[in-house]
């Protein structure tokens, strides 16, 4: 039986190169740069070198010069988004891109250099494991995380990315779409029963 995407993720602990990804002038650099312009245009060079070491298809990055995400509740912040990775998974070869938001939720301030660094290569390991270990979906294991760590300290920055603890197995990566049809939802978790059963009724039950 093969294992699951959550054991195959919390199995791989580093990233396979092709070649040694010579980047790490360019991941210093991304930490000088404060406009979105300037970070979209460094991280994008730096997801190529990676790209390339690694074999993988292209990611494009797009940082948008606008606050994160974000929910409130009684006034306080209950959860935001540094940003997020989309999978076009129909496309060949898969297609992937990289949303990152230049400015924090509630102060409108600029990200800090080393989050948004740190949230660039936590998003391209999501790359990696759909394009590159062929995963079908990305969950937040330790072995994702090691992943990110073994990044850093490829490109020597590996003072960015803390320790993170291991998400549960059914639990969907917040960060992650999956675009296409016929497509689960973000961590192949199932759409809810009232959605099935109204498409049911609109379209009746698939033929046999």
């Amino acid at each position: 039986m093969p294992r699951s995407a959550y054991e195959r993720s919390k199995g791989v602990e580093t990233v396979s190169w092709r070649e040694f990804p010579l980047g790490k002038g360019i991941a210093l650099s991304v930490l000088e740069e404060t406009s979105a312009a300037g970070r979209q245009a460094r991280g994008q060079a730096l997801l190529d070198v990676l790209d390339a070491a690694a074999g993988l298809p292209p990611c494009k990055l797009t940082v948008a010069d606008r606050p994160q995400r974000h929910r409130t509740r009684g006034g306080r912040l209950e959860l935001k988004t540094y940003g997020y990775y989309r999978i076009a998974w129909e496309a060949t070869p898969r297609r992937g891109t990289i949303r990152i938001y230049n400015l924090t939720a509630i102060r409108q301030q600029v990200l800090a250099p080393k989050v948004f660094l740190e949230t660039l290569l936590h998003e391209w390991v999501h790359h990696y494991d759909f394009t590159g270990l062929q995963l079908d979906r990305s969950p937040h294991t330790s072995g994702f995380f090691n992943r990110i760590r073994d990044l850093a300290e490829t490109l020597g920055v590996g003072y960015i990315t803390p320790p993170k603890r291991d998400s549960a197995a059914t639990e969907a990566s917040d960060d992650v779409v999956v675009s296409g049809p016929d497509r689960l939802r973000p961590g192949g978790v199932p759409p809810p029963k009232w959605i099935r059963d109204q498409v049911l009724a609109l379209f009746g039950r698939p033929r046999t």
